[in-house]
């Protein structure tokens, strides 16, 4: 693996001097705005990240900055994204780091470089002309948001709202596991886990393919735990934002829109295995639940992967390594 901060240093000396989506020096207005860096992770997806990256540049906030993090793409990504945008900075990671770590890459970067915020932004996203107006706006009148998150539209929204309720026993099964798609359907049932209102509110978990942090939450609270590859991201993030005295807010008058799952969708019994590996560092590290209530977790997921083995071979082709990861316990301590 190349030394990280030899990439920081070669991506921070090649950021342009002026903002990537300007062709003259700030004006007024720019200077009078906090300074956004925006970190999109790419991993084999050039074509969804020039779509995300298109959608910024029409946005109406003047002060911003986007830097791509490459994961490891096998294929012809990053050559993609340098023809595309070859005034863009591109931190190539050289191999695949998984969500958090790749991301961390981007961030210390933003924040070497003088970021006020850090919009860490999946690149199968698009954002709309005021979506970071509104998040400013936000962030600017409430000092205690340490973490923020706007309305995600997508064709399948059930998936993508804020929890309301922290992630106890019932939360985890009808928030977390195939119950969820019951529970989207009954608004009575559905209000109690999930906040769906349209006034911003202090909420326990935002989605995690939008997410925007003051600097000083990032330099308080600590970057992404790398101890997981892929999920629960966003809420070890946020368990560490409130440890640090801060609350996190869904602010829907900031929206995007989500493909969802571009480049996670592509893993097939990978992302079950991470998945596994992930919950049970989570719930070892941060939010611990019983004996009896892991139990039934592992039981369903177990049934959703037996369902997928029994129709597809790649899922069958990994199975002990699915068991071994549902069945294991976390020794790491959380980072």
């Amino acid at each position: 693996m190349p030394d990280l901060n030899h990439i920081l240093f070669t991506a921070a000396m090649k950021i342009p001097s002026e903002p990537s989506h300007t062709s003259s020096g700030l004006d007024d207005l720019e200077r009078k705005q906090p300074c956004v860096r925006i970190v999109l992770l790419n991993w084999n997806g050039w074509q969804d990240t020039l779509e995300c990256m298109r959608s910024l540049e029409r946005m109406e906030y003047q002060n911003w900055q986007a830097v791509i993090v490459d994961n490891g793409s096998t294929d012809d990504s990053v050559k993609r994204l340098k023809e595309a945008c070859p005034e863009m900075t591109i931190l190539e990671a050289h191999k695949n780091l998984g969500f958090a770590a790749g991301n961390n890459l981007g961030i210390r970067l933003a924040l070497k470089n003088g970021a006020d915020y850090v919009f860490v932004l999946n690149n199968d996203t698009t954002v709309f002309i005021d979506t970071i107006s509104a998040l400013v706006e936000f962030a600017e009148k409430h000092p205690g948001a340490g973490m923020m998150g706007p309305r995600i539209d997508r064709r399948n929204p059930q998936r993508e709202w804020p929890i309301r309720r922290k992630l106890d026993f019932a939360t985890q099964l009808c928030a977390f596991t195939p119950l969820r798609r019951l529970v989207a359907h009954v608004p009575v049932v559905r209000s109690v886990f999930y906040y769906t209102q349209t006034q911003p509110s202090a909420v326990y978990f935002v989605p995690g393919s939008a997410l925007f942090f003051p600097a000083s939450t990032l330099q308080k609270a600590g970057l992404f735990d790398e101890n997981t590859f892929l999920d629960f991201e966003e809420l070890i993030m946020a368990e560490k934002v409130r440890r640090a005295g801060l609350s996190v807010y869904f602010v829907p008058q900031a929206s995007i829109w989500h493909k969802g799952s571009a480049s996670a969708s592509g893993l097939r019994a990978k992302r079950y295995i991470e998945n596994a590996k992930s919950e049970e560092y989570f719930y070892s590290n941060y939010i611990p639940l019983s004996a009896f209530s892991r139990l039934i977790v592992r039981l369903i997921r177990f049934l959703a992967y037996g369902v997928r083995a029994l129709r597809y071979r790649n899922y069958r082709e990994h199975f002990n390594e699915f068991m071994e990861a549902l069945w294991a316990r976390q020794s790491v301590k959380a980072g």
